[in-house]
């Protein structure tokens, strides 16, 4: 009798074990993931194109800007992060730098580091970076004056375009994780 006694107890508190793992898993890390967003429409060039270069060399440093954004939706929406989804190989992500209009005297769709003889270029590595506040968009308004930008270093042939421009934001306290339409071509002949 003591052995089913210890059996009994036994099988208890391996069923609660497996019990607490399952729970575990319902409860875990999958609650904590964003929902999928729908509150952004994207707008500008970048949206609805390729921007991009037709001899990019290895060791170039370009950005690319993301599109702009418009919030649909009735809840003010806080933009925490970007980041592309498909990055092919010789390119490297080096950060998603965040700028003000006024800062840079307009909207710049495209900048190479170091290319200070064109006309009408701006040396993005004298503006201000925005990058780590959250880029705030009231209800039915545009993202104003604030715009990211991916910042991309060759390190290799690239044959692929990076592209998929992936929001994160919250409303409220719900996260939300939107991906929107981009694609960047850092073509080598």
């Amino acid at each position: 009798m003591a052995s089913s006694a210890l059996f009994t107890r036994a099988s208890r508190f391996v069923l609660a074990g497996v019990a607490a793992a399952l729970l575990a898993s319902c409860t875990g890390p999958a609650s904590s993931s964003p929902a999928a967003g729908h509150a952004l429409t994207a707008a500008g060039p970048p949206s609805v194109g390729i921007l991009g270069v037709p001899n990019a060399k290895i060791g170039n440093v370009w950005r690319f800007a993301f599109p702009l954004f418009t919030n649909n939706s009735k809840t003010t929406v806080r933009i925490t992060s970007v980041r592309l989804d498909s990055v092919p190989s010789g390119a490297q992500v080096e950060g998603y730098p965040v700028y003000s209009m006024k800062d840079t005297n307009g909207y710049i769709l495209d900048s190479e580091e170091g290319d200070k003889g064109v006309p009408g270029s701006r040396d993005m590595t004298k503006m201000p970076n925005y990058a780590g506040k959250s880029i705030v968009i009231r209800s039915h308004r545009d993202s104003g004056d604030y715009y990211a930008m991916v910042k991309v270093k060759v390190v290799g042939r690239i044959k692929k375009h990076l592209s998929g421009c992936r929001v994160n934001y919250t409303q409220g306290s719900t996260k939300y994780t939107q991906k929107v339409h981009c694609e960047y071509a850092l073509d080598m002949k």
